[in-house]
């Protein structure tokens, strides 16, 4: 058996209650103050790769009075992008931390690796910056717990990328799931199904790449494109399709049934055709109180395309997808539930959760997936890889300060 200790007393509040208020927050210097709706907001970019840039031009859809002053990326092409993104003006850095010493600058998005998203997010929140950081927050438990801990010493406002929280179709379906119109869940099943081609482990930089850099706190190894370019498929520098995916899975299960972290997950699978590092195709089980979860994936199939959720419950059963949200009363009779009870074609776009966070820098509220939120979100994933790589199953003690298996 070995055991892995986590802290602390953060994660046993955060656990225990994510999203809940966020009471004596302990600034870094002078506390913001709201500011009017036409006042401009200075922002810079750390990760200015597609989705990075996808956010970029969804804020300044959004909010005429944001202006892109800064673009970082370790690779050129990227950089390059940012600043066509940012209007063409925008000062362009490799070095994170340069961004950072601007004082003009407001706040930053970041965009990069899963393994820098601890040392970019401490280093912004101490810079005085508000964060719109993707997701999955973070690559371990551990690190999870230092970022809402650096967050929470200061003020700043902190979005995690996790758009679901903002989603109308979402929201609608969490009041009737709270309404009781499902009776008692006991079993929860996420599921994501995509058809990908193999890795090209030939792959080429076409410009300029910091390799150190990019590399930061993983073990150093010589260079090797392909793992930079497709860096979510590798165990030093991400959790795989597992976090990748499981974060916005796992938190709608959290979110909807009122749970924090899982007591333990067990999870087979393997990279059975992509060439990747993390399992191509897993099933993950987890132990709730009160309920099971299942989290399956093949990135080698794309029957049922895309992401789905059931809730299965004694009164009905919720299905959620990109397509909206249907119910189906219980007992499941085909000839008779043929139709659902409720339906919602709302979709899922990002837009609502990109405003969310720019209404917040106004008004200095908390947004709608803090760090809190994206800690418990992906510390279910997190378990889940750590029994997959030791082949047994894990689990977080009652008060979720340590990890054993």
């Amino acid at each position: 058996m070995t055991r892995s200790r986590i802290n602390r007393r953060q994660f046993v509040r955060t656990a225990a209650g994510a999203g809940a208020a966020l009471a004596g927050v302990a600034a870094l210097g002078k506390p913001r103050k709201a500011v009017a709706a036409n006042e401009k907001i200075l922002m810079g970019i750390i990760g200015s790769g597609g989705r990075g840039c996808a956010i970029m031009r969804t804020c300044g859809r959004l909010d005429p009075a944001v202006e892109f002053v800064a673009v970082c990326d370790v690779y050129e092409p990227r950089r390059a992008a940012g600043l066509k993104d940012a209007g063409g003006e925008a000062k362009m850095f490799v070095d994170h931390r340069a961004l950072l010493e601007m004082k003009e600058i407001d706040a930053v998005i970041i965009a990069t690796p899963e393994h820098l998203h601890a040392p970019h997010l401490i280093d912004a929140v101490a810079a005085g910056k508000d964060v719109y950081l993707e997701k999955p927050m973070s690559h371990s438990i551990e690190e999870g717990v230092e970022m809402v801990e650096a967050v929470r010493k200061t003020d700043r406002i902190v979005q995690i990328g996790m758009q679901r929280r903002s989603a109308p179709m979402c929201i609608e379906a969490k009041k009737l799931v709270d309404s009781g119109v499902l009776g008692e869940v006991n079993l929860v099943r996420a599921q994501w199904f995509w058809h990908q081609t193999p890795l090209n482990r030939n792959a080429k930089f076409e410009g300029a790449f910091d390799w150190e850099r990019f590399l930061g706190p993983a073990p150093k190894r010589p260079v090797e494109p392909v793992r930079a370019l497709k860096w979510r498929y590798f165990w030093d520098y991400a959790g795989g399709i597992v976090t990748d995916q499981g974060t916005h899975l796992m938190d709608v299960v959290q979110w909807f049934m009122g749970r924090g972290t899982p007591r333990s997950a067990v999870m087979q699978g393997g990279s059975y055709r992509l060439g990747h590092e993390t399992p191509d195709v897993f099933s993950a089980s987890y132990e709730y109180d009160g309920f099971t979860a299942s989290w399956m994936c093949t990135y080698n199939n794309s029957y049922e395309n895309g992401w789905k959720i059931l809730f299965h419950g004694s009164e009905g059963t919720l299905v959620i997808d990109d397509t909206g949200y249907r119910i189906y009363a219980e007992p499941w009779k085909e000839k008779r539930n043929r139709e659902p009870t409720h339906v919602s074609k709302e979709g899922l776009p990002t837009l609502p959760h990109v405003k969310n966070w720019l209404e917040c820098l106004r008004t200095r509220t908390q947004p709608n997936a803090p760090v809190e939120v994206g800690h418990t979100a992906v510390a279910g994933p997190h378990l889940a890889n750590v029994a997959f790589r030791n082949h047994t199953v894990a689990r977080l003690n009652e008060t979720c300060t340590e990890v054993t298996t």
